[in-house]
């Protein structure tokens, strides 16, 4: 049956060309038989390639497509690939209006914060909130200017000197907090218990805590009365030592006139660990002379 088939084909392809051929064979009516030879060669070779080429296994064509092509035909042949007519860095008129009112809401968010803080700025020196503005700041807010939670703010603006907040901290600080008024600074006052309740938090604010309170930022030393009162305003709120070491520091010894971060960074790590009796105190371990003193001190007491 294979036989068969080739041989029907090459008859129909013998067919097609000679019918083509007999059909572009007219009389000529003028000398000029070069010229139609050749255009009748060229007629009979365009035809027989074409519908060669339209017959093959691949094609999927018919041979009228190969001569004239309808544009949905010839795309479909020919896909091209369309150009994107959209701009993916254009901003959409929602976004544009989003983006704007973001700026908005930031430089009003800003102007209120200024506007808060002018209320507390010192007259003679607008760039600081003085001590008289801090205590007006504390009765709008009602806590004590002493309140443990005063220091807790100063600890989120940053607070260089005890007493003062300069306008870059106050404003920097609030701004970050998301607090642009005295009302959502009352709101807020919860929170900073909380921060209290932390034990890292409250590590880095008994930290900051000896930073803020020396007079002189360049000294290395805390003085002695400073250092306890902060020891009382933060420590006595978690540990029982707290209340005697202060007593043995102002009281009960004169050899110390202020500590250094080392030291007041070893009463912490003493005030959580031993116990109020000092009976788990290793005085081998890698204490200060100063906190052996004190335990001595401690069970003499008790002796």
């Amino acid at each position: 049956m294979g036989g068969g088939q080739s041989k029907s084909k090459s008859q129909k392809k013998n067919g097609k060309g000679k019918a083509s051929k007999t059909k572009d064979e007219t009389p000529a009516t003028n000398s000029t038989p070069s010229t139609t030879t050749s255009h009748r060669q060229d007629t009979v070779t365009i035809e027989s390639s074409s519908y060669k080429n339209n017959n093959t296994k691949d094609s999927t064509t018919s041979p009228s497509s190969a001569y004239t092509s309808t544009p949905a035909t010839a795309a479909a042949a020919n896909p091209v690939s369309k150009p994107n007519t959209s701009n993916t860095n254009a901003t959409s008129p929602k976004s544009s209006n989003e983006k704007v009112q973001k700026n908005t809401d930031g430089g009003d968010k800003n102007k209120r914060i200024e506007e808060f803080y002018d209320q507390y700025a010192d007259p003679e020196d607008p760039t600081n909130i003085g001590p008289e503005g801090i205590e007006r700041l504390c009765k709008d807010l009602g806590v004590e200017p002493e309140d443990v939670i005063v220091l807790v703010l100063a600890w989120h603006l940053n607070a260089q000197s005890m007493g003062f907040f300069s306008k870059k901290e106050f404003t920097t600080g609030l701004l970050k907090l998301g607090i642009d008024s005295l009302q959502k600074l009352q709101t807020y006052l919860p929170n900073f218990k909380k921060d209290l309740e932390d034990q890292n938090n409250f590590k880095e604010i008994y930290r900051f805590a000896f930073l803020f309170a020396k007079e002189n930022p360049q000294n290395k030393i805390l003085e002695i009365e400073s250092a306890c009162s902060m020891m009382s305003l933060i420590l006595t709120l978690k540990y029982p030592h707290a209340d005697k070491l202060v007593d043995y520091l102002l009281n009960h010894q004169t050899t110390y006139r202020g500590l250094n971060m080392d030291q007041w960074l070893s009463v912490f790590e003493f005030a959580k660990v031993i116990a109020p009796d000092t009976s788990n105190y290793d005085e081998n371990g890698a204490w200060p002379v100063l906190l052996d003193e004190y335990v001595d001190w401690v069970k003499s007491k008790t002796n």
